[in-house]
């Protein structure tokens, strides 16, 4: 078993290091829908399968990823963007695997950062992308508004509540991110995937993102992306960084960032994407819910 999961995680880290580092932003469309428990999930799944992955870390306190990960630290991404102390310093290892840059300070400045700071951010995130497979940012929206830094992901995943109130901020946050509220890469808007939490059914959470996805659809003609559900009443067990339906929505997006590129070749189909098929076929598009070109 131990033979089978080396290979495996070979296999991925052969395979995804063909293509550019992935990030992802992790956002809530309100406080506690777990949007934190999903991205440590993913993060932590990722380590687990081989790749080298790096956590952006924009809230603090006891429920923040760098505090579940047992981690603390008096440095702030914002250091290392004012030159203050060097990039390095600012990264630390947790026993997951996972390397967790606290930014907390520097998404609580993201509204003023001049051209010089911006600069220095890009510059950093060329830095912290140079040896990571898979990027996570950890959102704290300010005002209902992405960080500079949350703007400059690949992809941004937002989890909302099975809820009239916070379906209607997920709409607003990716109206935004759509609009222009972040960066676009040959004029294609980046992928946007959609979690429920605080459903009382996985069916009553596929009609929650369905409504979702038929607005968004509608009014910015774009599709969203299916990421998984956590059940009404979900919470993390005490001393864990993350449930295991956090880490079930984690792996299954995981697995899709790493494993669909490769089968975007004609003819090739993993065992994995066959096992996947299920249920992914009712997303749409492709048969794993991703555009034909993904970015």
């Amino acid at each position: 078993m131990a033979d089978f999961m080396h290979d495996q995680a070979a296999g991925l880290r052969a395979m995804f290091r063909r293509y550019p580092t992935q990030r992802v932003a992790f956002a809530g469309a309100m406080d506690g829908v777990g949007s934190t428990s999903i991205a440590l999930a993913t993060a932590i799944e990722a380590a687990r399968s081989g790749l080298r992955v790096t956590l952006i870390d924009e809230h603090q306190g006891a429920g923040s990823a760098t505090a579940r990960l047992g981690l603390t630290s008096r440095i702030d991404l914002l250091q290392a963007i004012n030159r203050d102390v060097a990039l390095a310093s600012v990264r630390i290892a947790s026993q997951h695997g996972v390397a967790v840059v606290p930014a907390a300070r520097l998404a609580a400045a993201s509204k003023q950062l001049n051209r010089l700071q911006t600069e220095a951010l890009d510059e950093a995130l060329v830095e912290l992308t140079r040896d990571t497979e898979l990027l996570v940012i950890d959102c704290a929206l300010d005002d209902g508004q992405l960080s500079a830094l949350a703007r400059r992901a690949d992809r941004l995943a937002v989890i909302t509540a099975a809820s009239g109130v916070s379906i209607t901020a997920a709409y607003a946050l990716i109206k935004r991110h759509l609009a222009g509220n972040a960066p676009v890469t040959g004029g294609a808007a980046r992928p946007v995937h959609v979690g429920v939490s605080r459903a009382r059914s996985v069916a009553d959470a596929r009609q929650a993102f369905a409504s979702l996805n038929g607005v968004v659809s509608e009014h910015l003609g774009s599709a969203l992306h299916w990421l998984g559900c956590l059940p009404s009443g979900y919470q993390r067990p005490v001393f864990a960084t993350a449930g295991d339906d956090a880490l079930k929505i984690g792996r299954d997006l995981a697995e899709k960032l790493f494993v669909t590129r490769e089968t975007e070749k004609a003819g090739m189909l993993s065992a994995l994407d066959e096992a996947l098929a299920g249920d992914r076929s009712d997303r749409g598009g492709r048969a794993d819910g991703f555009p034909a070109q993904v970015a």
